[in-house]
């Protein structure tokens, strides 16, 4: 590797000389178990429910592998900042990248407008290895919608990267003024360990996603390396009893491990110490579990491994977002058919061969300026596509005018409200193009925006309104949970409003589908005809009936719950596309508002007109 700027040498006199990592198949069947028991995870999260501790052994696995490379360059005084990240680069963009860009783009054809714009969200924070922490802000792993998170996935590469970040500076600072090397990386493995713990117990999501409570997993596979490099060595006798005991808690750990709130907390210690005593006697024994590890198969899978784990989750997700009525039999077949084509030609055509090609010293500038240029394209192209496809707007926008469509118009609409209001703004938006209005989307999901309500973001809307009063006003909110629960509240919200446009149009709110209409439950059984809940359907028409004593003559309601029942009562789940008209319980998707298109453009064109009328 040729020497550069940026190289940093340390003195070989501080150094065992001639230290050399060699290569051992075993590491590729380790690497197989860890793909196949997140695999399984995902594939019979009942039976096998701690399969995703697969992603804990690829932290050790992947914090021996690159300390055992950094510690080889370091002894031969090839040491570089810049061959590091070329290696890195080599290693993982060009899979991720382009898995990435296809499961965007299979997104778009496949997944709901909102779902969609969470993937492409997804996308950009993945582009730059900082997944996780926007997952840190959607809810825990176990939970989250897992069919409409195709890369959900890609959080454990993050925290690889972030790691890889600044672990090289440190293991040479540790090799270059430090003597008891082990002992200051299994100080920091402690302190982390010790974070996650406490951490799990208050803050589980945080202690998930985020690398200072995952470190220690990647820094208990580098303080096995630099055991192995300060000559650390394992008796012969006692290396097939680690390896045994390190293969069985590696067993139980995916059996007996469940996803909850507990994990990762010291639990965690249980597969990360079996990866460990695995990799500890891998070389000091040819027994059975050497030999099981190094067989042709295994090495096989475990060399793919990386493409399998990229790809097997996206095809997961499609495979059940767009036949989740088909039997579970067929479903399987066709995510193992298309994970294993996907990742057999991804490793042939391009991650094996791009590795090749960008390792070169010659091809650097190739790969740091192809991983830039493509980061920064993901990114934008993400963000642009989250905003065109759910229209929510930043709080701090509101006052400046929040989401415009057809700016230039002259006549003005305002949508206000929660995320009642933001699943309609890409259908208004659409309504806008037609009918030639501008639109103002100030709705806020996961927000208020009514005078009266607690944390509102009125005073925002109020300020924009004050500035340029609205041709209709448009406000939809959760009413069965909101304002619609007390008339005098709402019927005041709805009159601080009147200042601030010739029309005010308020949407009821649809009916709201039952936890056996998702596309979980119809996969796992449930079939129609589904019903509104009572308790629902009560709340929703107390809050109906307080929302339509507010019509007058400025102010029309629009009802939209007779679009998504049935003769006989029954909800219109499934849409003609044969999509949900759900996103959830209590949120339309893109197939649903277009139910509603017909009866929100009647309404604002009869509004609008009246709107000209009264000047």
């Amino acid at each position: 590797m040729a020497k550069d700027n940026m190289s940093i040498m340390i003195d070989s006199a501080s150094l065992k000389s001639a230290w050399e990592w060699k290569y051992y198949p075993e590491i590729d069947g380790l690497r197989t178990l860890a793909v196949l028991s997140v695999i399984a995870f995902h594939l019979f999260r009942d039976v096998v429910r701690g399969g995703f501790i697969g992603v804990d052994v690829f932290f050790v696995i992947s914090g021996y592998l690159i300390t055992s490379v950094l510690l080889q360059d370091i002894d031969r005084h090839h040491f570089s900042i810049l061959s590091f990240y070329q290696r890195r680069v080599a290693r993982i963009a060009p899979a991720l990248f382009f898995i990435l860009v296809l499961t965007l783009a299979s997104a778009a054809v496949l997944y709901s407008a909102q779902d969609f714009a969470s993937v492409a969200a997804s996308a950009a924070a993945a582009a730059i290895s900082a997944i996780n922490v926007k997952l840190l802000f959607q809810g825990s792993y176990f939970q989250i919608s897992p069919d409409a998170q195709p890369l959900l996935h890609y959080w454990s590469l993050a925290v690889e990267e972030q790691f890889y970040l600044v672990f090289p500076l440190l293991l040479y600072v540790v090799m270059r003024y430090i003597r008891r090397r082990v002992v200051v990386v299994v100080s920091l493995c402690a302190v982390s360990f010790a974070c996650c713990v406490a951490l799990t117990a208050h803050k589980p999501v945080f202690a998930f996603y985020m690398l200072p409570t995952r470190a220690w997993e990647l820094l208990a596979g580098c303080g096995l390396a630099l055991f192995r490099y300060e000559g650390g060595t394992i008796k012969p006798a006692l290396a097939p009893i680690l390896g045994w005991f390190g293969m069985g808690a590696l067993l139980l750990s995916v059996l007996l491990v469940r996803e909850t709130g507990a994990f990762p907390g010291w639990i965690a210690a249980v597969p990360v110490a079996a990866s460990v005593m695995i990799l500890g006697s891998i070389g000091h024994t040819k027994g059975v579990i050497s030999k099981a590890l190094a067989h042709p198969a295994m090495t096989f899978i475990g060399k793919r491994s990386y493409s399998l784990y990229l790809w097997h989750w996206p095809v997961f997700s499609f495979v059940d977002y767009t036949l989740f009525r088909s039997q579970f039999g067929f479903r399987l077949f066709l995510k193992l058919l298309l994970s294993v084509v996907c990742t057999l030609l991804t490793y042939e055509a391009l991650e094996r061969p791009a590795r090749q090609y960008l390792n070169r010293p010659s091809r650097r500038i190739v790969g740091f300026a192809g991983f830039g240029a493509l980061a920064i394209a993901v990114v934008l192209l993400g963000a642009f596509l989250r905003q065109g496809d759910y229209l929510s707007a930043v709080p701090s926008s509101i006052a400046s005018g929040g989401i415009v469509t057809n700016k230039r118009a002259k006549q003005n609409v305002v949508l206000i409200g929660d995320s009642q209001g933001a699943m309609y703004g890409r259908e208004l938006a659409t309504i806008s193009r037609e009918m030639g209005f501008r639109l103002n989307v100030l709705s806020v999901a996961g927000g208020n925006e009514l005078a009266g309500e607690s944390n509102s973001l009125w005073p925002e809307v109020k300020q924009f309104l004050a500035r340029k009063p609205a041709d209709v006003i448009i406000v939809a909110e959760a009413w069965s949970s909101k304002l619609g629960q007390d008339p005098v509240a709402l019927q005041r919200a709805i009159e601080a409003l009147d200042p601030f446009g010739r029309r005010i149009v308020i949407v009821d709110q649809p009916p709201l589908a039952p936890p056996a209409a998702s596309r979980e439950a119809i996969r796992d059984g449930s079939t129609p005809p589904f019903y509104e809940e009572v308790n629902d359907r009560t709340s929703r028409l107390r809050s109906s009936l307080a929302v339509s004593k507010l019509e007058t003559c400025r102010v029309h309601v629009v009802h939209v719950d007779d679009l998504f029942f049935r003769g006989d009562g029954s909800l219109r789940v499934i849409g003609e596309d044969g999509r949900l008209n759900f996103m959830n319980s209590d949120h339309l998707s893109d197939t649903g508002t277009r139910l509603v298109h017909a009866r929100l453009a009647s309404t604002l064109a009869a509004n609008l007109r009246q709107s000209v009328n009264s000047d």
